[in-house]
């Protein structure tokens, strides 16, 4: 008996089809991947079966009975969790108060804190998630705010877990914890359904693929029937995913600064998040910055971008305008209720007064110069998907044509097609001679893209590799390199 099926699952906003009579089966014990690109209908239909929306059409079967959550709360009742990809946690609470809100334990009027945290201590020892119970979710890292997440789905005993494009935010060693511990569910004889962009995923964990497109099933396999070409073809269709364009900056004339910090040190709570720390940003460059989530590359972004003045050292900034692509477009990039334009225009110093036409204007430009998939112009931003979000924070920054762009995690969650389309833009941007930070999770993404690659350990850059030294001539990683900057971003420096 499958643990989950879908039967004609038909789900539509206003004259979007989002899920176009969908169905297929989840067995009970298993590693299901759902891919597909960014508004292809993932989300909305690991919604539908979390409760968060109605099918108009067909049917949900869960262990062989028909189910029709009217909530979320009644998808948890029934042992159903979800890990969304934009976290659902309040920042002013500790990590104990969001895991065990909506579900408190209590004696009499109080709540039973020593059983709470007795309880949600061996849970964090027993799955190796390293999270203080007393800390604020606003001061800990994303990624320690995604194990936060997976500690409610296991304080609620969740039967059935739902992760919405969970390594999207992870390192290359983050990743590697994450299924180990999707490894651990499984002996566990939980059943895992995995909404993901990376087919490393796929090849990692998953025993079962399903492909969305444009709302419509178009690909089942077991793991060992994948042809990753072939996957890729049937996640974009007819699209051909081209190589970026590379060209080195040894070539050019540019190499001005722009940017400059010199032995720059910042506290945060009286602790160092970034020590005596060294970097230039060059006009015609590539900077990558590698590093586990939260050992100060936000901080980087802060000082360099004018958030943070508290620091330490000297700030050499040699160019007056400054673009930014935030690590977390929904609380750093955009107005959900604004539409595209009314996004586009947010930073623009002569907005005077904008008429809806104009606006309109300004959407469609956009829409057709970034590739951004859209059923109204004038929807608001919150009704798109994670990844054109993306393409709109990513063309507003770009067409502010500033000589500097501070790019962090500029394809986080963000599928195969529109990752090639980014890339390229940052590639024809730095080929104009701009000068470009690029901080990420991707080390991938970042020995493709880099001139140069900083690896930061707790708030110091231990060391910069050239573009050189990541790659031999013929365009393969120097695996020697990769095993050190690994080991770098751990601390082992030897």
């Amino acid at each position: 008996m499958p643990a989950v099926e879908f039967q004609n699952i038909t789900k539509r906003f206003g004259e979007l089809i989002a899920n176009d009579d969908i169905s297929f089966t989840i067995k009970k014990n298993t590693v299901h991947c759902i891919l597909g690109e960014n508004g292809a209908g993932k989300s909305t239909l690991m919604n539908i079966l979390f409760g968060l929306y109605k099918p108009d059409e067909g049917k949900i079967l869960i262990n062989g009975f028909e189910k029709i959550f009217k909530s979320p709360l009644d998808a948890i009742e029934s042992k159903i969790g979800m890990l969304h990809q934009h976290f659902k946690l309040i920042d002013d609470f500790t990590v104990l108060e969001n895991v065990i809100l909506g579900k408190e334990v209590s004696k009499g009027l109080k709540l039973n804190f020593p059983d709470l945290k007795q309880e949600l201590l061996h849970l964090i020892i027993q799955y190796n998630l390293e999270l203080i119970l007393n800390d604020k979710v606003s001061d800990i890292s994303i990624s320690e705010q995604q194990k936060v997440e997976i500690l409610k789905l296991l304080y609620r005993d969740s039967e059935l877990l739902i992760f919405d494009e969970p390594t999207a935010v992870l390192s290359p060693i983050e990743v590697e914890r994450f299924y180990n511990i999707i490894g651990r569910f499984k002996s566990e004889r939980k059943t895992i359904i995995l909404i993901t962009h990376k087919l490393k995923d796929v090849m990692e964990i998953s025993d079962k693929v399903t492909v969305l497109r444009k709302g419509k099933l178009v690909y089942e396999a077991d793991r060992n029937e994948i042809d990753i070409r072939g996957l890729s073809r049937e996640i974009v269709g007819d699209i051909e995913i081209s190589d970026v364009p590379y060209k080195s900056y040894h070539m050019m004339n540019y190499m001005d600064t722009t940017l400059e910090l010199k032995d720059v040190s910042l506290k945060k709570n009286k602790m160092k998040v970034l020590d005596t720390l060294n970097l230039e940003l060059r006009k015609g460059e590539i900077h990558g910055i590698a590093g586990v989530e939260g050992n100060g590359q936000s901080e980087i972004v802060d000082v360099l971008f004018g958030i943070e003045k508290t620091f330490t050292g000297t700030y050499d900034k040699l160019e007056k305008d400054i673009s930014l692509v935030p690590d977390d477009r929904i609380k750093k990039g955009l107005i959900k209720e604004y539409s595209i334009g009314e996004n586009i225009i947010l930073k623009k110093d002569d907005k005077g007064i904008i008429s809806k036409k104009l606006l309109n204007g300004i959407s469609e430009e956009i829409i057709s110069k970034y590739d951004i998939r859209v059923n109204d112009i004038s929807s608001e931003l919150g009704s798109l998907s994670g990844g054109n979000q993306q393409k709109v924070v990513f063309a507003r920054e770009i067409e502010l044509d500033n000589t500097t762009l501070l790019l962090s995690h500029p394809t986080r969650g963000v599928d195969i097609n529109a990752t090639a389309f980014i890339h390229s833009k940052i590639i024809s941007q730095r080929n104009s001679g701009k000068a470009v930070l690029l901080i990420s999770s991707d080390l991938d993404e970042l020995i493709s893209l880099s001139d140069r690659l900083s690896v930061l350990y707790k708030g110091k850059i231990l060391r910069t590799f050239k573009q050189s030294e990541l790659k031999s001539e013929t365009g393969d990683v120097n695996e020697k390199v990769l095993e050190k900057i690994s080991k770098l971003m751990l601390g082992i420096n030897k």
